[in-house]
């Protein structure tokens, strides 16, 4: 029986390891993690999401445009057909303001996304706010990834999957000896976040990096998934809200490389709120689903997102042929998870039946 121990209990992880269990459930898959979903900690990056599906891949970047249309499809079914998930569809609006229309000398083409013939309902909408030059719509997907996470462990249990809380390793030689059964593992795929590219055996030419995020957890409801882009004299911020099935918002947010500091941006989340409640009034209107007359906070989260140059590492180690590796993700986690799943489960499947056990 092939042994596969998965490092990391993210997103990308736990969805993996369901992935490789339907494709071939002969494989016995241990997924080990220092943090497991229900833990909240800044280093452990898949709690932190809002999460909604957007892809941030270019009009030229195919490869992530096809890490990242998996999800949205499976999404979509599970907001239809399985409550259990958190998973719900809502209409999805962009804003571009005139600051950001007039920095892209008015091409609007750079507003359309490539998804726009891929997802459901797009269309241009007509701007709603005097300061907003270009707008867009489509239905989307809200995640409340409390709920959603623990669907993942739900499933990988049900299909047989072990999960394990370890101490944290210095070398990924060790994630071998931690399958289930004791027995040393055949594959190890490191989908270890921001820890991934600094362990001990891995290399990587390329530069991985934190980048700071943001969010408010309110308890004001919003009709719209909306997210802003073009605020003057800060290009490392964006307005994204996104109302959750349960009830509740999540406003962000921002994307600083290099910044370390862990505790919160007052100043940021002041900024927030104002923007909140310029380009989503309703989050103040007691009219709409009871809503304080405030906006009233219930917790600020301050994660840290695990980037890599030229996005996710989805491949075989050149030198360690049991090891493959799946992170760098950034802010895309959950839209390229299943995507990025898939494409293990081929990579795995070709490993199985091309190669010895090493």
């Amino acid at each position: 029986m092939t042994q596969i121990v998965v490092l990391g209990a993210g997103v990308i992880g736990l969805t993996t390891a369901i992935e490789l269990k339907k494709s071939n459930p002969g494989f016995q898959i241990t997924i080990v993690g220092h943090h497991l979903p229900g833990d909240i900690d800044q280093s452990y990056t898949s709690p932190y999401a809002g999460a909604n599906w957007a892809s941030f891949a270019t009009s030229e970047d195919r490869r992530l445009q096809e890490f990242d249309k998996p999800a949205y499809k499976k999404f979509i079914q599970l907001a239809e057909t399985d409550p259990r998930a958190g998973v719900w569809k809502v209409n999805t609006v962009s804003y571009y303001t005139n600051y950001a229309v007039a920095k892209a000398k008015g091409k609007m083409s750079e507003f359309l996304p490539w998804y726009r013939n891929f997802v459901d309902d797009f269309k241009v909408v007509e701007p709603s706010k005097p300061d907003i030059a270009f707008a867009n719509s489509y239905t989307g997907v809200v995640i409340s990834v409390p709920t959603y996470l623990k669907f993942l462990v739900q499933q990988n249990k049900e299909l047989g999957n072990v999960i394990a809380r370890i101490p944290l390793i210095a070398d990924i030689g060790e994630a071998r000896n931690l399958t289930a059964v004791g027995k040393k593992a055949d594959y190890v795929i490191n989908a270890g976040g921001l820890r991934a590219s600094s362990l001990k055996g891995v290399e990587d030419k390329k530069f991985n990096f934190p980048v700071k995020g943001q969010t408010l957890l309110v308890k004001n409801n919003i009709k719209d998934m909306i997210s802003v882009s073009g605020f003057p004299g800060l290009d490392d911020e964006i307005l994204y809200m996104m109302p959750r099935v349960e009830g509740g918002t999540i406003i962000g947010g921002c994307f600083r490389a290099g910044d370390k500091d862990p505790k919160e941006d007052k100043d940021l989340t002041a900024r927030l709120i104002r923007r909140a409640m310029k380009y989503a009034p309703e989050i103040v209107d007691p009219r709409y689903k009871k809503n304080p007359k405030q906006v009233e906070v219930v917790r600020v989260n301050v994660g840290f997102r695990p980037f890599r140059e030229d996005g996710f590492r989805v491949e075989v180690d050149k030198k360690k042929k049991w090891l493959v590796h799946a992170y760098g993700a950034g802010g895309g986690g959950y839209q390229g998870s299943y995507g990025v799943a898939r494409e293990l489960v081929k990579i795995i499947d070709s490993e199985v039946t091309s190669r010895p056990k090493f």
